[in-house]
């Protein structure tokens, strides 16, 4: 481990110029209060890790570890482990530059990166050195004579735990802090709901915030207006007391002429100069056309009583009946023309279906003309169906006959022929005796009237096989024959209704454009010519009638004015201060009116603060903030027990084993400590040889200081830092020879394993720990500034 080999300083704290030191196994500085002991112990720390503790709790600035007389200051800390040497040198100037070089193995660091190697070569950062290196009379104290709570405290910052109260104490400041901006957005979201009727008034918080600046401006520009108009108001006032007398005397006349001349100079500002008079005219004259056009459904009264209107009021009334009355026209133009178009539309709809129907009755007929026409050719040849049916009953009474016939002729002809043949003298018959040349001759006629039978019953079967196709395909035809005549005829209806229905649609179509024409020159009136229009038109036109009255007034009065000898520069000067205390008047009060706003605006932007949209999220997150710190607290508190718990098993047995290197005196042969859970400190006891468990509170301050030295120094191997030295600044101020014999028995037993470095401003105690450890004794005191020198053995 890194022991310290030789210090260096110029110009450090209250060391003036150069200062080298070299420390052996151990060495012991004395001196008075404020001699500079602790400066050299604060110097090592500087050399170190850039950083010392007064600076670090803020005691102190950076700057104020350089002397008082000097621009700089410079630190050098050389270390040695075996046969590694190290060299670590500072450099601070007043202006706040700092310059760090580390020398080791041959090799130059400087800057971060020095830093960086020191850092690993240590193994330790400034709060593990403050807490297991540098051990003050602060913390062996509060272990040794402090309160349970207090030995606690001292306890957790040899753990570092205090690092976590730190943190705990920070999160409770801002837990208060959040309460606090809580309750002040509670309190502004209460002055929200008082002034909501103020606010919504303004449109919102925004609008409240905009208007107060509006009226700032608006303030600012209104008080130098005032101001000019108190300045011109002065100066006016002053010329006028040359011809007040005058004034006095014709006070009704200017009156008059102030306030005809005013009347006139609004109505000029409202006209924007002349008024065109010729206005009202052509909303008469357009209005009249209008009532002309529509004179059969208006009638004449209107537009007569439009035209013969003489007055402003009697004009302003015809025009306004006139309007009224085409505005309801148009609106009944408007109903007509949606009823036309509804009975176009309708007339339409029956009109397609209509095409429908007779293109449907069109197909119907070419699907049934084919039979139709075969039903006229059987008609012509036989011509009606009934005629066809008589016929072929004629033809088939005529076939039964002949059939008949051919019958007796085919018997008569067999007999006569089997006479013939047989040669028979007798009718086989009825006997008659018969003539053989006869019964040949008969045979032979009656063989010529068979055939002719036979080929006429022949001929009257083909005329009934023809007779009846032709009457089962007229019966077949007949119906269609019927349908088609039937659709022809509807076929006929329809084209009829469709022709009528077509007439009806274009005199619809042609009225509706008619009705559209008519109405759209209405509307097109009705946008150029309003009430709001017509009002406006009637008020110029008698503005203008007024403003001529007035000019013509104004021109008498200042005639009559300038006879009685107030006029030209007297007039103007006598209207102009008019004019300018009026206006003076209207500034002020208006001034006073922003006042008062301002105020009430203001009360509510301090009040307020904020939209409450925004006053509710801000509120939210404050509140929502507060929870999450107070379960950061809640866990941090588990955490400092749960590290308290660890941190004292892992120390729990090398604490015992420091303890007994360190307490040679057999009266107590071990110690160990406990943590209370519920209220979170540490309970220390040393057992003696009987068994017997002893509180730290029965015990005496030597044995105490052991065990405070013990914690420490278990602490210390745990921890695993590369530091080979342990520096005692006051360790036991103000106690008797018995403590101090006890933390001399200590040290001796530490100095096996560790430099020692003490500081103390008693003399005896620094001749025992130099006399136990044979250590380096340097004696310190301050003139003009701190000097240190060895004491050396006069032997």
């Amino acid at each position: 481990m890194w022991r310290i080999e030789r210090i260096e300083l110029e110009n450090f704290r209250s060391y003036k110029g150069r200062h080298e030191l070299r420390i052996g196994d151990a060495a012991v500085f004395w001196g008075r209060i404020g001699a500079g002991k602790t400066s050299i112990l604060y110097a090592i720390e500087y050399a170190l890790f850039g950083r010392q503790l007064e600076v670090k709790e803020r005691v102190a600035r950076l700057v104020d570890l350089i002397n008082a007389d000097a621009q700089e200051a410079r630190v050098a800390l050389e270390l040695r482990k075996g046969g590694e040497l190290l060299r670590v040198e500072r450099r601070l100037g007043r202006r706040g530059g700092e310059r760090v070089v580390l020398h080791y193995g041959g090799v130059e660091h400087r800057g971060d990166q020095a830093e960086e190697k020191l850092a690993e070569l240590l193994g330790a950062d400034e709060d593990v050195y403050e807490r297991l290196v540098y051990i003050s009379h602060r913390t062996l104290e509060g272990f040794i004579y402090g309160t349970t709570q207090k030995r606690a405290l001292s306890v957790d910052r040899l753990f570092g735990i205090d690092v976590v109260d730190g943190v705990i104490k920070a999160v409770s400041t801002y837990e208060k802090a959040l309460l606090n901006v809580a309750e002040d957005l509670r309190k502004r979201l209460a002055s929200y709901e008082k002034y909501r009727e103020v606010i919504k008034r303004y449109g919102g918080y925004r609008g409240v915030e905009a208007r107060l600046g509006a009226v700032e401006q608006e303030l600012e520009a209104l008080k130098k207006r005032e101001e000019a108009l108190s300045a011109e108001a002065a100066d006016l006032a002053k010329r006028r007391t040359a011809y007040l007398e005058k004034i006095r005397e014709n006070e009704g006349l200017l009156l008059e002429y102030y306030r005809a001349k005013s009347e006139l100079e609004v109505l000029e500002s409202d006209a924007g100069g002349d008024v065109d008079v010729s206005a009202v005219e052509k909303i008469r004259e357009a209005l009249r056309e209008a009532l002309e056009e529509y004179e059969h459904l208006l009638g004449r009264e209107l537009a007569e009583r439009l035209e013969k209107a003489a007055d402003l009021e009697s004009l302003s009334t015809a025009m306004s009946e006139a309007y009224e009355a085409l505005l309801k026209l148009a609106g009944e133009l408007e109903a007509q023309i949606s009823e036309t178009k509804k009975t176009y539309e309708q007339l339409l709809a029956r009109a397609k279906r209509l095409d429908e129907e007779v293109r449907d009755a069109e197909a119907k007929l070419k699907r049934l003309e084919k039979s139709y026409n075969r039903f006229k050719e059987l008609q012509r040849s036989f011509q009606s169906l009934d005629a066809a049916r008589a016929a072929l009953a004629e033809v088939r009474k005529r076939l039964d006959e002949v059939e008949r016939s051919v019958a007796f002729h085919s018997a008569l002809r067999t007999v006569a022929l089997y006479t013939a043949e047989t040669g028979a003298e007798r009718c086989p018959l009825c006997g008659s005796p018969i003539d053989r040349r006869a019964a040949l001759r008969v045979a032979d006629e009656v063989e010529g009237k068979f055939g002719e039978l036979i080929r006429e019953a022949e001929a009257l079967r083909e005329k009934v096989r023809e007779l009846e196709k032709a009457v089962d395909e007229m019966d077949a035809l007949s119906g269609e024959v019927a349908e088609y005549l039937a659709t022809k005829a509807k076929a006929q209806e329809l084209a009829l209704e469709r022709e009528e229905v077509v007439k009806r649609v274009l005199q619809a179509e042609k009225s509706v454009k008619q009705l559209e024409k008519k109405a759209e020159r209405l509307r097109a009136l009705l946008a150029r010519i309003d009430k709001r229009i017509i009002a406006e038109a009637v008020a110029k036109y008698g503005r203008a009638l007024r403003a001529r009255e007035l000019r013509r007034r104004v021109k008498e009065l200042e005639e009559a004015l300038a006879k009685a000898g107030v006029g030209g520069e007297t007039l103007d000067v006598e209207m102009r201060w008019r004019e300018v205390v009026a206006d003076l008047e209207k500034t002020s009060s208006r001034m006073a009116e922003l006042h008062r706003e301002k105020t009430s605006l203001e009360e509510v932007v301090r009040e307020v603060g904020g939209d409450a949209e925004s006053l509710k999220k801000k509120l939210d997150s404050a509140l929502y903030a507060y929870g999450r710190l107070q379960e950061l607290k809640a866990k941090l508190e588990l955490a400092k027990v749960n590290a308290r718990a660890r941190l004292l098993e892992v120390a729990r047995s090398k604490f015992n084993e420091v303890f007994l290197s360190l307490y040679k005196y057999g009266d107590l042969v071990g110690v160990n400590a406990d943590l209370e859970q519920r209220r979170g400190y540490y309970e220390f006891y040393a057992v003696t040889p009987t068994g017997e468990r002893y509180g730290i509170s029965k015990l005496s301050d030597g044995q105490r200081l052991s065990i405070a030295l013990a914690l420490a120094l278990a602490l210390r191997d745990v921890s695993n830092i590369h530091i080979g030295f342990v520096i005692f600044d006051e360790p036991i101020p103000y106690v008797d020879v018995n403590i101090r014999k006890a933390f001399v028995d200590l040290v001796h037993a530490l100095s096996n394993k560790y430099q020692i470095i003490v500081a103390t401003q008693s003399r005896e105690f620094a001749d025992l720990i130099k006399n136990a450890l044979n250590a380096k004794l340097y004696s310190v005191a301050k003139r003009e500034s701190s000097e240190v020198r060895e004491e050396r053995d006069q032997s």
